[in-house]
């Protein structure tokens, strides 16, 4: 699986900290400098499956996670 690449400015820290406080505790997630993209990354209590998602904003992976719960 590849994620989006693309150039651009740091991470903002709020940003991050909101992703963190409203997903935190269902997805690990990560800003990933060397391909500027923020992810997430979820796994089933059995371990046996695993969910993925990045974007290239903080706002545009918040938007993708809601819709992954099902969340409108």
């Amino acid at each position: 699986m590849t994620c989006p690449t693309t150039t651009g400015q740091a991470p903002d820290p709020e940003a991050g900290s909101a992703l963190h406080q409203q997903f935190g505790e269902r997805w690990q997630i990560a800003y990933e400098p060397d391909r500027l993209v923020w992810s997430a990354e979820q796994r089933s209590a059995d371990g046996h499956s695993l969910r993925y998602i990045c974007e290239h904003s903080p706002a545009s992976l918040a938007a993708k996670l809601l819709a992954a719960e099902g969340q409108p």
